[in-house]
């Protein structure tokens, strides 16, 4: 065997040697990356569980929030009907005291329907007209009169009056003043406190 042979011998063995080495290196690259390929689809399957879970967390926090608001909204509104219905009876008690005291005010201004035209007819007309009481049937009394009855407001009583409030009252219209006039305006007065 000479130099040559050895030559190639040696070469050929290294070959092999390499080949050798290049196939275990492969091999070991190959098993790293499904090494790796598994480590990396094993985090990837882990990053979308702990993703899938986050996400159902936030669900879970979303609802919860949700549901505190909604009882949060609930109690709100109760408060505020609350709010209002006690409100609304402050205001009809209010309004029964007012009513009351109205009434009780009203009382002594009640007439005696008697067809007679008096101090107490003219402040209880006064009265109810709201304008000031002093028993005195004068033009002031008269033209609140005269407005109410639908006569022409000139503070002067006269026939035209009378049947103006004759007319308002729904009684025979004949332009006197008398006592059957006088009761219908002093019963109408009544009705009025």
């Amino acid at each position: 065997m000479g130099i040559f042979d050895k030559l190639k011998k040696d070469v050929k063995e290294t070959k092999e040697e390499v080949k050798a080495e290049v196939s275990a290196a492969a091999e070991r690259t190959g098993a790293a990356a499904e090494e790796a390929k598994a480590a990396g689809e094993a985090r990837a399957e882990a990053a979308k569980k702990a993703a899938e879970e986050a996400v159902a967390k936030a669900a879970a926090k979303k609802a919860e929030i949700a549901e505190e608001i909604r009882i949060s909204e609930a109690k709100e509104k109760e408060k505020a009907e609350e709010k209002a219905k006690e409100k609304a009876e402050a205001k009809q008690k209010e309004e029964k005291q007012k009513e009351a005291k109205k009434k009780e005010e009203n009382a002594k201004y009640k007439l005696k329907v008697d067809g007679l035209w008096g101090d107490d007819t003219t402040r209880t007309t006064q009265h109810i007209l709201g304008i000031k009481e002093d028993g005195i049937c004068g033009p002031e009394t008269n033209k609140a009169i005269q407005k109410k009855v639908g006569a022409e407001p000139d503070g002067i009583w006269g026939e035209n009056t009378t049947k103006a409030m004759q007319k308002f009252l729904k009684v025979t219209v004949d332009g006197v003043n008398g006592p059957e006039t006088v009761k219908a305006w002093q019963t109408w007065c009544n009705s009025q406190l």
